[in-house]
């Protein structure tokens, strides 16, 4: 009887000892600004997400050749560019999210030294001040959150860059001058020639560069063909040919035009609220010969945002309303959710995303034991969690 009893007060001075453990710290919401306080411990943040919507522009510049009036006279060359022009099309569009501290949530971590002098509390957290990990050590457990980057770059041409011409822009003129002298009965009839230098027309510009396209393709069948004096290898002909038909583009796009792409990025960061179940932000306005401008016209589209909740957490805040505030709380977490992101132009859907959006979700607490837990930094919600026993 006496070992029964021995044995019952041991066991009760263990479940005693496991309390003391486990009521070792005490979350507090911060609500309100305090003059202060005499209590020791740790502040953290749980994450917000800011929805990020990367569009690219692309501009697309045609520029007549100088000779296009003359491409179907003498290449027999249709569907050359005739008039310069400009076009904006949205060609691409990412949705991305980034984390940042939410004001409305920072917590307070109260630690009692002596509580805890058993078994050592730590917590981890990013720079920002969100919650990475509580008792975890283990720097290989922390994920950073990575937004691609891509960076284009585009050229513009300008007039000045059809620039193959054959020969300058002069050619001689020769001009004969019949003057007649009378004397007495005789005419005597003089010639002279004369002599000037005077301005190419286009049309005769036009003419020879048409020309010496015409040549080059007769030496390109020449050596293709076999019909070259000199025999060369197979790269020798192969590198000549390459460059005698890049030669010949550049001469044709004095005739048929040059096109110039490139392409322009632009960001925009939006915070969705979360008391609201739909949001819709106007972000830009575009045409397609003015591109993106913040301004509207009378030929712009609107691009409008909308991003609506999936309401999966519902249910989960009906069963959490009015807890017990008078039990202690543990670490202070979110369990995030979804939300349907698209970008319409018009009501014309462009794009569209689901996105994990920590706000949008439920803020729940741990029991106030003892656990190693760590969090996914982008979301605030556990990734893992395992409950530390006491040494013996």
């Amino acid at each position: 009887m006496n070992k029964i009893k021995i044995t019952g007060l041991l066991f009760i001075i263990f479940l005693v000892s496991c309390q003391t453990t486990q009521t070792g710290i005490t979350t507090t919401h911060i609500t309100r600004l305090d003059a202060g306080h005499t209590r020791q411990g740790f502040y953290y943040a749980l994450p917000r997400n800011i929805i990020t919507l990367e569009v690219t522009i692309s501009k697309t510049n045609e520029i007549p050749g100088p000779f296009s009036q003359y491409a179907g006279k003498y290449l027999s060359l249709e569907n050359v560019i005739e008039t310069p022009s400009t076009k904006y099309e949205i060609s691409e569009i990412n949705f991305f999210s980034h984390t940042e501290p939410d004001p409305s949530e920072f917590y307070f971590i109260e630690v009692d030294p002596l509580l805890n002098s058993e078994s050592p509390f730590s917590i981890r957290l990013s720079e920002s001040g969100t919650l990475l990990a509580i008792n975890d050590n283990n720097p290989d457990s922390e994920l950073q959150g990575a937004s691609p980057e891509n960076n284009q770059q585009g050229f513009y041409g300008t007039k000045e860059t059809f620039s193959h011409f054959i020969e300058n822009n002069l050619q001689e003129k020769i001009d004969t001058i019949v003057e007649r002298v009378r004397m007495d009965t005789v005419t005597i009839e003089r010639k002279t020639l004369r002599r000037t230098w005077v301005e190419k027309t286009s049309e005769v510009r036009a003419r020879e560069v048409a020309d010496y396209i015409l040549r080059i393709r007769d030496k390109r069948f020449d050596m293709i063909s076999g019909f070259a004096e000199i025999t060369y290898d197979r790269e020798a002909i192969q590198y000549m040919n390459e460059q005698m038909k890049e030669m010949e583009n550049n001469y044709l796009e004095l005739f048929t035009g040059i096109t110039f792409e490139s392409a322009t990025k632009y960001r925009f960061h939006f915070l969705p609220e979360k008391n609201e179940k739909v949001f819709t932000d106007t972000l830009f306005f575009f045409n397609e010969t003015q591109g993106l401008h913040t301004n509207p016209t009378v030929s712009s589209k609107v691009a409008v945002l909308k991003v609506e909740k999936d309401m999966t957490t519902r249910q989960m805040g009906v069963f959490t309303l009015n807890p017990n505030t008078d039990v202690p709380k543990g670490i202070f977490y979110r369990i995030p959710e979804h939300a349907h992101t698209s970008l319409e132009l018009e009501n014309q859907t462009l794009a569209t995303s689901r996105l994990l959006i920590s706000q949008f979700g439920k803020v729940t607490n741990l029991p106030p034991d003892n656990f190693k837990v760590v969090f996914y930094p982008d979301s605030g919600a556990i990734k893992s969690v395992e409950k530390i026993f006491p040494a013996n």
